[in-house]
């Protein structure tokens, strides 16, 4: 973003939603943590196991897989957190990203990824810098408000005839 807060560059994976935290909510369930609880577990992990990192049911089978062999739940975590953070680091040095990368949406409040994310820029040699603000869970829905109050204005001018969805 620049000094007026305009975005100038933004990525995202779309290849899968392995990276997502819809992703993390839906493997929560398996070693029986919630989302809360996610971050302060992965950080306390002594040997992260791999997970894949190519797809969402690859990974949620190596989660089954892990909590069936009995590995800690704080390894299991933290294999995920490294996982995610090796596609976002690799996506964003692949979009030539400089500067401060901020993390939003639900993901911004897992203190476990963001010191995966830090870990894995040190390891990748990348100078990206990672951060978050307790608003940033917000983002989404607060782009789609602005997006859905600029689409309402633009309709209006044009004489296109608004009404409220149905229930």
């Amino acid at each position: 973003m620049d000094a007026r807060s305009k975005v100038l560059v933004h990525c995202m994976t779309s290849l899968c939603a392995s990276g997502s935290g819809r992703f993390l909510e839906n493997i929560s369930c398996y070693p029986g943590v919630t989302l809360a609880e996610i971050g302060a577990l992965s950080q306390q992990s002594t040997k992260p196991e791999k997970c894949s990192s190519i797809c969402a049911v690859l990974a949620e089978t190596d989660v089954i897989n892990m909590v069936s062999r009995g590995i800690a739940v704080a390894d299991i975590l933290r294999g995920i957190h490294d996982s995610m953070a090796g596609r976002y680091v690799r996506l964003l040095l692949t979009a030539r990203s400089c500067g401060e990368a901020l993390v939003t949406g639900g993901l911004a409040a897992d203190d476990g990824l963001l010191a995966a994310l830090r870990a894995e820029e040190a390891r990748q040699g990348a100078a990206i810098g990672f951060s978050s603000h307790p608003d940033s869970v917000y983002a989404g829905a607060l782009g789609a408000a602005l997006w859905g109050a600029h689409r309402h204005r633009t309709l209006r001018r044009r004489g296109v005839a608004l009404r409220a969805p149905s229930a």
